[in-house]
């Protein structure tokens, strides 16, 4: 079976969904209702960021990658069949 590959758009709401989620814990992150300087990402929450980031860093990649080749594809169909952009 074909795995199925994410788009940027869905990747988008992902990242910022998740980073969202993660800040939405407390043992992630503290959010002061003082003020923005005194919100912080905890150390734990400092990890579980990096983590989620390089993990979808390489969704990013790979969609980026899918859409190259589609591009690169649909370019060499438009010139064999002799059309103009």
């Amino acid at each position: 079976m074909k795995k199925s590959k994410m788009d940027k758009a869905t990747i988008k709401e992902l990242v910022y969904g998740g980073v969202a989620e993660l800040m939405r814990n407390r043992r992630f992150y503290y959010h002061s209702p003082v003020g923005d300087s005194y919100s912080f990402w905890t150390p734990e929450g400092t990890q579980a960021l990096l983590d989620f980031v390089m993990l979808m860093s390489k969704k990013m990649i790979e969609a980026e990658e899918t859409e190259l080749d589609s591009r690169a594809k649909e370019m060499v169909l438009k010139e064999l069949k002799g059309e103009e952009d």
